[in-house]
């Protein structure tokens, strides 16, 4: 586990530091060369010391700004207080049982649910399959002596079929990293090839619930069920009862990739089934409610902050750093259920959004020693978690760079400058 690994990280460089101790003038160790850098933008940051609590470095921290994909973090955060990491979320197909032929798909946000068939590994590990729920429909209808005469496939747990925030770029369908969100989807929307359908594309489908129809019938229809029918979208009746199911992965799985590959799709899914668990619609809009209420419940200051999704797409989240980076004292402490939270982080060189970063060259000894949640919209870009420093310090830190249009020599001058921060450990300072 991740703690496990930073624990034992600390003790080999308490050891080397015993061995080899800073130098005196080493005291007061600042960052002056790199925040002097042309490609430090619109900087807030702050560097915790994690055993003494004390502030290192900061600058406009508890200024509000866009988190980029460091969002994912209270997402995390908020998923875990409301759900627990042992949740599943269960997608059914129901019946009235005054119209035993009609059958409705029923989403309930899991965007893991796959149309690979059973000997095929899904987008998602380990993830439930339609054609597992199509068998069980198979058996009912035998054992019930009932022709399916219908289709229908229901999104509206989350207030409708699909949703997309005006502030989100297109370029998330026809480069692959989102999708409209909607309670109902097949492997999060993705497209695969005509000619090899068991081959993923990189591109969203913009109608993920005619898509998830589509797909059902299809695998109804390997039942010898559904022949010549079409899927409409439509609401399962009040008396509905269900006739089959499957589950998703845990919710701590679902939270690690979503942190560790950086998973748009499953952010906001997260996002939404915890805003429905909690008692609210489940909308976008109201996301801000619940993350405010979730993460106060915390002892989270959260008077400045404003949640417009649950991914960090939006330019318009507004969190400051300082904001993020009591959160993640609250998870280096292993409070709650937190340690799902620690153990999905990326980590330099070895997994998901930093494996080749903070890893060659000149920033190769800080492979392994950073664990954090990478960040990018085109405005920005931004870096937040555990950094195990040179001197045996384990600092938690978060960094927004920010400009009106990013650069990749501005993700390049924000590592320089957390790569400052492990050089100077304890005795980094403004």
């Amino acid at each position: 586990m991740q703690k496990q690994t930073k624990s034992l990280l600390l003790a080999v460089s308490i050891l080397i530091v015993a061995l080899f101790p800073t130098p005196s003038h080493a005291a007061g160790c600042t960052p002056e060369k790199q925040l002097a850098s042309s490609n430090i933008k619109q900087l807030h940051v702050e560097v915790i010391n994690a055993s003494s609590g004390q502030t290192l470095f900061s600058k406009n921290e508890r200024q509000p700004a866009r988190t980029a994909s460091v969002m994912k973090v209270l997402t995390a955060a908020v998923a875990l207080d409301v759900l627990g990491p042992d949740y599943r979320i269960t997608t059914s197909v129901m019946v009235s049982p005054t119209e035993p032929g009609k059958i409705y798909l029923v989403g309930a946000g899991d965007v893991t649910l796959s149309r690979m068939p059973g000997n095929i590994t899904s987008y998602y590990a380990k993830a439930p399959k339609l054609d597992t729920l199509t068998k069980q429909i198979s058996a009912w209808a035998k054992a019930s002596s009932v022709s399916i005469s219908a289709v229908s496939v229901d999104s509206s747990l989350f207030g409708g079929d699909k949703e997309w925030h005006p502030t989100w770029s297109k370029l998330g369908l026809t480069s692959g990293y989102m999708a409209a969100v909607s309670a109902l989807q097949i492997d999060a929307a993705r497209l695969t090839s005509t000619r090899y359908p068991n081959s993923w594309l990189a591109q969203r489908t913009a109608t993920p619930v005619k898509q998830a129809g589509d797909l059902f019938v299809a695998s109804l229809n390997k039942q010898g069920l559904a022949t010549g029918l079409k899927a409409s979208v439509a609401k399962a009746p009040s008396n509905s009862v269900v006739i089959a199911s499957v589950q998703s992965r845990p919710a701590s799985e679902l939270i690690a990739n979503m942190l560790r590959v950086s998973d748009n799709s499953l952010a906001e899914a997260l996002g939404r089934v915890a805003s429905i668990k909690y008692g609210l619609d489940g909308s976008m809009a109201s996301l801000n409610t619940l993350y405010k209420k979730v993460l106060k419940a915390r002892g989270l200051d959260v008077s400045q902050i404003s949640i417009v999704d649950g991914s960090g797409l939006s330019k318009l989240n507004l969190v400051p750093a300082a904001l993020i980076n009591d959160l993640l004292v609250l998870v280096d402490q292993g409070v709650g259920d937190y340690e799902a939270l620690e153990a999905g982080l990326p980590v330099s060189g070895q997994s998901g959004s930093l494996k080749s970063r903070f890893a060659t060259g000149s920033k190769l000894d800080t492979r392994g020693k950073v664990f954090a949640k990478t960040g990018y919209i085109r405005t920005g870009y931004s870096l937040a978690g555990f950094l195990m420093a040179k001197d045996g310090t384990e600092l938690i830190f978060t960094v927004y760079n920010l400009s009106d249009r990013a650069s990749a020599n501005q993700r390049l001058a924000m590592d320089n400058l957390v790569y400052r921060f492990y050089q100077c450990g304890a005795s980094l300072s403004n």
